[in-house]
């Protein structure tokens, strides 16, 4: 079959290239680098983005859950895989064997790991979660009985500490108040780690920095970090913006089916929520929200076409939308539109689309959906296609 160029991303490998050694050159030379790749790598294609970072240098990789594990694994992809969130302990032992690490939140948690590996031999490597302040899965640091369960998980049969970590919630601020609450749980942190290794409890791997304490507080690295979205490219947060090289891997883009002329007052897509002001050109894209693209745009937004922005207009629809291109008298049929991402000189940074829909890149990101396949490129060669359907 013939490869369809409706609507597709294009992925940039050189730009995951530059983020990741911008990234490693911001902590210590032994520190090891986790690649968080849960979410299909953050709708980027879990599996090449893996790959890469494997050739990059990458000492582990993080997933959210077992079946993103093992997605990566029968794709011979044989780093150290942390699961950062809950599996149930019956996989246990199909954890061992894939030589994935699991996260440990409570005692009662890992008594269950314990006893599903009772009499099989098998030891399944943990990393246990402490709570600074993030109000998620994990032991409260805070709590005086956490270093105790904590030693107690450490003789349990079966399972074996490797790593300890936390997840900081604002370290993507730069307020003065949430500096001082990412200091405050970088303390709690450390004061578990110390009170255990004074009880001879120590880990080889301690880590808590996502993509913005990477950044910005490479003293907090310890002996590993796991940036997550500047992997990508995009800013941890708005604030942070343009405040280092980050270079965005994703292009979005589609094509134009179809343009024509129409009169004035005239009724465009679902409801009539827009109406021609007057003589335009509209062109129709073969992209809508079943793509991932959200319907919240409709009316907002603008894409690129041979460089010029062109309007959303009227509803997007589930497989189609609107655009105006009165301003661009050579549009054609089959012409490239960039939805977000570069266009020659001119781009749309993700970021934009998000503030729209009063989310984050991240969310938009993630919701490109299987319908989209990725194109990875090589600066304008490509090297490998993804597609989920075909």
């Amino acid at each position: 079959m013939k490869l369809l160029k409706r609507t597709w991303a294009d992925i940039s490998m050189d730009n995951l290239s530059h983020n990741y050694h911008l990234l490693r050159g911001a902590i210590p030379s032994d520190c090891r680098f986790l690649g968080v790749v849960k979410a299909d790598a953050y709708g980027h294609g879990a599996v090449p983005v893996s790959r890469q970072l494997v050739d990059l240098g990458a000492d582990y990789l993080a997933v959210s859950n077992m079946e993103e594990a093992v997605q990566l694994r029968r794709s011979y992809i044989r780093l150290p895989i942390l699961i950062l969130g809950y599996t149930p302990a019956f996989y246990a032992e199909d954890m061992v064997d894939m030589g994935i690490r699991q996260e440990v939140h409570s005692l009662e948690y890992a008594c269950q790991l314990s006893e599903a590996l009772a009499g099989s031999g098998k030891r399944l490597k943990i990393h246990i979660k402490l709570d600074t302040g993030m109000s998620r899965l994990g032991f409260f640091a805070d709590d005086p009985n956490t270093v105790e369960q904590i030693k107690r998980i450490s003789a349990m049969e079966g399972l074996v500490p490797e790593g300890i970590f936390t997840h900081f919630s604002v370290a993507d601020s730069l307020a003065p108040e949430d500096q001082a609450f990412t200091a405050k749980q970088f303390a709690e942190f450390t004061a578990v780690v110390d009170a255990l290794a004074a009880q001879g409890v120590q880990f080889k791997l301690r880590h808590c920095c996502n993509s913005a304490a990477t950044l910005l507080h490479p003293e907090y690295a310890l002996d590993m970090v796991r940036p997550g979205i500047a992997t990508y490219g995009i800013s941890p947060s708005e604030e942070l913006a343009g405040r280092f090289d980050l270079r965005p891997l994703m292009s979005l883009r589609t094509t134009v089916s179809q343009i024509r002329p129409f009169r004035p007052d005239v009724g465009v897509s679902y409801g009539r929520v827009y109406t021609t002001p007057g003589e335009r050109t509209l062109a129709v894209l073969s992209i809508g929200y079943a793509d991932g693209l959200p319907r919240s745009l409709s009316n907002r937004a603008s894409f690129l076409l041979h460089e010029k922005r062109v309007p959303v207009v009227g509803r997007i629809c589930m497989d189609m939308c609107m655009v105006d291109v009165t301003d661009v008298p050579e549009a054609a049929v089959g012409d490239v539109v960039t939805v977000f991402g570069t266009d020659g000189e001119a781009s749309i940074p993700v970021d934009d689309l998000a503030r729209l829909t009063g989310t984050i890149p991240y969310e938009t990101l993630c919701s490109i959906n299987k319908r989209t396949p990725r194109f990875y490129l090589d600066g304008e060669q490509r090297m490998e296609v993804l597609q989920y359907i075909v």
